[in-house]
């Protein structure tokens, strides 16, 4: 049996039980000795007993009911206050501290943001070099690449810009050079047209439908620039 079941309602029960049944007996005992009979003093011993169990279910009712309740109005009342914290209740000194560490976090974050741009648009760079310096001269590939961040970064192109015309390259290698720079950079295909036809001179006069269709060839390989999937692989080939 396990003791520790028992409820506490139980053993102040049988206290009571054994009380009342102790007060019954000596009333019975008594009504003996003053030469009452057997049954007298049966009956004297269950009225003893009904009296007992009615004082303790008056007594219980009035400590449920009347008596804790009053107790428990007059003990103070301890809510536990939670602070709120507002605009009016924080200092000059933490709201500044508070906006330093945010303007910091921000800061941070565009600074990593813009390092991991400029060593994207580097890899590219170095793969525009590899590509396109045998058909370019020195100066139209600086402002390649000079154009080449301008669009990673989406900024607008010079007005004045002189376009390229690369040698020996046909007008499927550049529209090949063209979705690679876009794909590399996560960019929507279609946007590098006008881009396309801003930056290589013999493709101004085309529709831009026509090198929209043809930005990627399926037999891509026959060309001089082909399409290529995945740049820094490339690259890494290359330079085994």
């Amino acid at each position: 049996m396990d003791y520790r079941k028992i409820n506490s309602h139980i053993i102040l029960l049988l206290i009571v039980a054994i009380a009342g049944l102790a007060i019954a007996m000596v009333g019975r005992l008594i009504v003996l000795e003053k030469g009452f009979d057997i049954g007298t003093a049966n009956l004297t011993f269950v009225i003893i007993l009904g009296v007992c169990l009615i004082v303790y279910l008056v007594i219980l009712a009035a400590l449920a009911h009347v008596i804790v309740p009053w107790i428990m109005k007059k003990l103070p009342n301890k809510k536990k206050v939670i602070p709120i914290i507002t605009d009016n209740n924080v200092s000059n000194e933490e709201k500044r501290i508070q906006k330093s560490s945010i303007e910091d976090i921000r800061k941070d974050a565009e600074k990593r943001h813009i390092e991991k741009q400029n060593a994207e648009i580097d890899l590219f760079i170095e793969y525009t070099h590899l590509t396109m310096a045998p058909y370019v001269t020195d100066d139209e590939l600086s402002r390649l690449d000079s154009y080449i961040e301008y669009y990673a970064r989406k900024e607008s192109l010079p007005d004045n810009l002189t376009p390229i015309k690369p040698k020996t390259l046909k007008n499927p290698d550049m529209f090949h050079f063209g979705w690679n720079m876009v794909h590399y950079f996560g960019y929507d295909k279609q946007d590098v047209v006008p881009w396309l036809k801003q930056i290589f001179l013999q493709l101004r006069d085309l529709e831009d439908s026509t090198i929209k269709g043809k930005l990627y060839d399926g037999q891509t390989r026959k060309y001089i620039i082909p399409n290529i999937d995945d740049i820094p692989k490339y690259l890494a080939e290359q330079n085994k």
